[in-house]
């Protein structure tokens, strides 16, 4: 190869790298989710949905975990785009160790449907600090024997 096209190529591969995103894309290691009822800033109906490495099948998963919190009854997200970061209508929090925690900066989430069982499918596309999740989700409903919003 010329002198002037491998400098060319390796200029490109530079400018490349340069210009990447410094954050790390969390898709593939996320890949368990799992939503609960919680309550909003009003004590009215919300929903915490939580994508995990691990089988989540509690009520707080251990770190690492995605808390995404948006605030509507489960019965009313089906089918919409959530923006993270202009409103308080969502929110995302990622867990790192049980002492370390970053919220999303910002982001989308798309519920697509909410079945019967309120299993929630959607995906997420959410920013933070250090890392960024992309990708779908298919997260079960887990029950709560705690008392409902006050």
């Amino acid at each position: 190869m010329p002198v002037i096209r491998w400098s060319s190529f390796l200029a490109l591969v530079v400018f490349g790298v340069a210009c990447s995103d410094s954050t790390a894309t969390l898709t593939a290691g996320y890949t368990y989710a799992a939503a609960k009822a919680a309550c909003g800033p009003a004590d009215g109906p919300a929903v915490t949905i939580y994508l995990s490495p691990y089988p989540v099948e509690v009520q707080s998963p251990p770190p690492p975990f995605i808390s995404i919190f948006i605030n509507q009854a489960v019965d009313q997200i089906g089918g919409k785009t959530w923006t993270i970061g202009t409103s308080t209508d969502a929110a995302a929090i990622y867990q790192l160790t049980a002492d370390s925690l970053q919220s999303a900066t910002a982001g989308t989430v798309v519920t697509s449907s909410v079945s019967a069982d309120k299993t929630i499918d959607g995906t997420v596309d959410i920013k933070f600090p250090s890392a960024r999740i992309i990708g779908p989700f298919h997260a079960a409903w887990i029950s709560s024997s705690a008392p409902p919003c006050v």
